[in-house]
Order: C-alpha cells, then structure tokens, then sequence
C-alpha cells in the first residue's frame, strides 16, 4: 500500500470522483483512444477468374469450403463457442472499472448518501491518479468531485484542502485563467462560507467569474450560477441591496438579445420574481408575475392553462406584507390576491384540455389562500370542492391525492424557534462550534378547524435543567398555521401532533442545581 498525497485517502484500489454543491459533477474521460471506422471500399471485378485461379477443394480456407456441386465457396459459421472474446487488458479493466465508481458515486450523491459517495470518491481519485497521472485534468476533476462529497459530509478541512489540491493541478498543467479553475473555486468558495470566511469566499467567487469573463466575455451565461452564489452569500450577511444589485446583473445577462414581450423572457422573468420574493421585495415581485401574464395572454389567450402558474404565484404575493420577519399579516390585502387565484381556479375546471390534478391544485391554493388570510369558513367551501372532486372518481391516484392532501393536517406556515440558548448566535444553516452540545425538547399540540395551533403542552427537555428556553420555543410553535384535517368533508378538530424543537446549548448553561419539575403544560390557547 503507498502512501496518498491528498487528505482522507488512503491507498484502496485505484478510483474516480463527482460533485454535488451546486458545482458540476465531472465525468472522467476513459483514457481508450477510440479509432476512426476503417471505410471498406468495394472490389469490382473487370474480368472473369481463370479455371487456374480457383484452388483446389484440398487446400480449403480456414473460413471457407469449397461445394464441388454447386461449383463456389460457401462461408463456415462457427459457433459462438468456438470464438470466445479476447480478455481485457489491465488498463481497459481499471478504465471500466472507473467508470463503474463513478456511476455509483452519482448515484450516490443523487441519494443525498454522502458517506458512500465520500468513500467512492475516495477509490476514484485513486484509480485516476494511477491511470492518468497526478498532473492531469481527469486527476483534477476527480480531486474537486471529493472535496465536494467531503463538504456534504461537513469535513470541511479536507475538502478545503482537496479543492486548493485540484486548483494547484490546474496551474500547473494549464495556467492562471483556465476554465477548469471554475468549478474547484466554486467548491473553495462554498467551503470558505461554510466554515465563516465569506471574505475569502467572496475573493475566490470573484475569481471565478473573472475566469468566465476572460474565456467567455462578459456577458456569459456560464456565469450566472456563481453569481447566484455571490447572491445567497450577501443574504446570509444581510447584504440585501448587494444581492438585488447582483440578481438585476443576472436578470440583464438572461433577458440579453431576447426581444421584451415575447415568450423566450419567461424563464429569466420567473427567475426574477422568485428572487424578488426572497428578497422581499413584493411590490416588485407582483410586477414582474404580471408582466408575465401579460406577455402569456398575448401568445396564448385569456383562457390559456399557461396562465395558471404565474396567476397562482401572483395571487400568494398578497400574502406577505411584513418585509422585517416574513410573517403573514392580518391587514393582507386579501380581495386582490384571492381575484387572480380564483381566475386560476376558473380556467382549470373550464378548460377543454385540463386535468383533475390541475384542478386539484387549484383549489388547494385556493382554499389555503384563505385559511392563511384568517377566513375558515371560505376556505371550508373549497376544500370541500376538492374533496368532492377526488371522491367522485374513485381511482386509486385520486384517492390517494385525498388522502395525502386533504385527510391529513398539512403545514402552510413554518416557524422558526431560535435554536441557540443563552447566546447571540443565530442559525445560518452551519455546524455549531465544538463548544455546543445538541439539546431537544418536545411538545404536544392540537390543531382547530381554522388551521390555528392550540393547547401547546411541553412533554419532555433534554437536559431537563434548560426549562426557561421552552416558554420562547412555545409562543413560536403557535404561529405555525396548517391546512386543516378533513373526515367525511368536512373540516376536522385535530389533537396529539408532537413538534421536536433541536437546539443548541453549552455545557456551563446548565445550573448546577437540579431544576425544579416543569409544569406540564406551557402554554395553552385556543385560536378560533
């Protein structure tokens, strides 16, 4: 066994890699040189064969024997047996069976398995390096495929470590500005913000970029994904005005040499809107979904199925007034969004080529629309409308669309309970420091036919000593709003739901004294 040069392998038997991230996967070209078909040209003959030419029956061909009778040669088939296929080299094995590691990496990584996609890339990498060298592009590839699986897997020391490996290959054997540099600083990139350095993850972002723009100009579309990036890298730090500049930048570069009004700017004006929404910028969200409409009703009709999506999108828009913490207002200007929702909801239960899926969905949006807007009773009528629709049928699909969306509480509002005690950090998506430990606490709650939370009851706390963070997590878990359960049509009372809330907590906030025993119930309240 030799030793590796890169972090976290060991010398299996030789291997190849992918990626996940939001970097490419690379495929590993197979090192077979592939040979041009040779062209057979055919024989013509310009003159009859001599009686001498012909051989005689003795002498035969291994392939051929000679009909005395009929006076020409006939072809001998030999059986398959006889004609077994040669074995492979050493190499046309380890090639196929790089490429089999591979299958299975992506597999793997499509799986969200990251463990067996770590321990894959890792056999990958080895086999590359042996049948391509280190300083190769496919050794590069594979090197940049395992840093990615090791990020996943949130060893974010070795993957930072095997994405500075496969840049360094990449100089050596190309230069400073080759565009295999792109996908393993995207993956340094992501790694840098995942361990807290978005300084230095914005610097190898804008490398990258940079790279793109001097290989492809700056106008490139290649650049788009890095630059969402850049994006979601801003709104992590709060930066919103950065991130609507950058995604503007986007938009200019999607909607390049595409003629305003006409149906190739739909996928950029969707793009749009949706990053409008995150941003929180709803007045301009509804005016790119409009923008959107109009330009569909144009192409296909007022009455277009087309219509349904950006109608349904744009009617939810009203729901969201509050740009400070996403929260659903009372004061929502509900007549506005329910006018586009319902004109959605018409067309797919008046169109000729519609389907009950398509209606389904509808008044699904519909009715959840209203129960979100404090109005029940509205959204009784229409949930029940849906019922109806997937009872009287009776196929399996439809009654299994009953069941999963409508026998069942389903939640239309999440909530976001803190999840560090006793501290200032908030949750950024990334691994608590070694100095938390992982407390839970567990509660007990009822859902009213309105969609509302109540009766929330405190079951269990671990470590038990931390009691007073489950007042806060508590009045959180009651601004949950869900689509209510239904029996028999008719909206039901739902009791016994359980909320597991994960937190984050460190050892010396553990008062050294045994907590007195918790009450058992929390909170309670009833929300009509």
């Amino acid at each position: 066994m030799h030793k590796s040069n890169f972090p976290g392998i060991r010398c299996l038997p030789p291997v190849l890699v992918l990626a996940s991230l939001g970097v490419s996967a690379f495929a590993q070209d197979s090192g077979a040189e592939v040979q041009e078909e040779e062209k057979i040209e055919p024989i013509v003959l310009d003159r009859r064969a001599d009686t001498a030419d012909i051989p005689d029956a003795d002498e035969g061909f291994d392939d051929l024997v000679y009909d005395e009778d009929a006076q020409t040669y006939k072809l001998i088939e030999r059986d398959s047996e006889d004609q077994p296929d040669e074995p492979l080299t050493e190499k046309e094995s380890q090639v196929q069976e790089l490429q089999r590691l591979f299958d299975l990496y992506r597999e793997a990584l499509d799986n969200r398995d990251y463990l067996e996609a770590d321990t894959l890339a890792k056999r990958v990498v080895e086999l590359s390096i042996k049948l391509n060298g280190l300083d190769s592009q496919d050794s590069a590839k594979a090197i940049t495929n395992l840093g990615i699986a090791q990020h996943n897997n949130g060893d974010y020391e070795a993957a930072l470590r095997n994405f500075l490996a496969s840049i360094a290959i990449v100089e050596r054997i190309d230069d400073n500005l080759s565009e295999a540099l792109v996908n393993p600083l995207q993956g340094l990139a992501a790694t840098q913000a995942a361990i807290g350095r978005p300084d230095l993850a914005r610097l190898s972002y804008q490398r990258a970029v940079h790279i793109t723009h001097v290989n492809d100009g700056p106008h490139n579309r290649g650049q788009v994904d890095i630059l969402e990036s850049i994006a979601e890298l801003h709104i992590s730090q709060g930066d919103y005005d950065e991130a609507v500049d950058i995604q503007e930048h986007i938009f200019a570069i999607q909607s390049r040499k595409v003629q305003p009004d006409t149906i190739d700017l739909i996928p950029a004006l969707e793009k749009r809107a949706q990053w409008q929404h995150r941003l929180q910028r709803y007045h301009n969200e509804r005016i790119t979904w409009r923008q959107i409409v109009d330009i569909l009703e144009d192409h296909y009709g007022k009455q277009s199925l087309e219509l349904i999506p950006p109608l349904t999108s744009l009617g939810k828009s009203y729901l969201f007034v509050s740009p400070a913490d996403f929260e659903y207002g009372p004061e929502v200007s509900a007549a506005s969004g329910e006018t586009y929702l319902k004109r959605a909801t018409r067309i797919a239960m008046e169109h000729p080529d519609t389907t009950w899926q398509t209606v389904e969905q509808t008044l699904l949006a519909l009715g959840d629309f209203y129960i979100l807007s404090g109005r029940p009773n509205r959204a009784m009528k229409v949930y029940g409308d849906a019922w109806t629709l997937l009872s009287s049928g009776g196929g399996p699909e439809q009654l299994r669309a009953r069941r999963n969306h409508l026998e069942g509480v389903e939640l239309l509002q999440k909530v976001y309970p803190p999840k560090y005690y006793n501290s200032v950090r908030s949750d950024d998506g990334r691994t608590p420091p070694d100095t938390f430990e992982i407390g839970t606490m567990s509660f007990r709650f009822n859902v009213t036919t309105s969609g509302r939370v109540s009766d929330v009851e405190l079951i269990e706390t671990q470590p038990r000593e931390i009691m007073d963070f489950s007042p806060i997590v508590a009045r959180a878990l009651r601004r949950m709003v869900y689509r209510p359960r239904m029996v028999d049509g008719e909206l039901t009372y739902t009791t016994d739901l359980i909320y597991t809330h994960e937190f984050y907590y460190r050892p010396a906030d553990i008062l050294s004294t045994a907590a007195p025993e918790p009450a058992a119930e929390v909170a309670n309240e009833n929300v009509e």
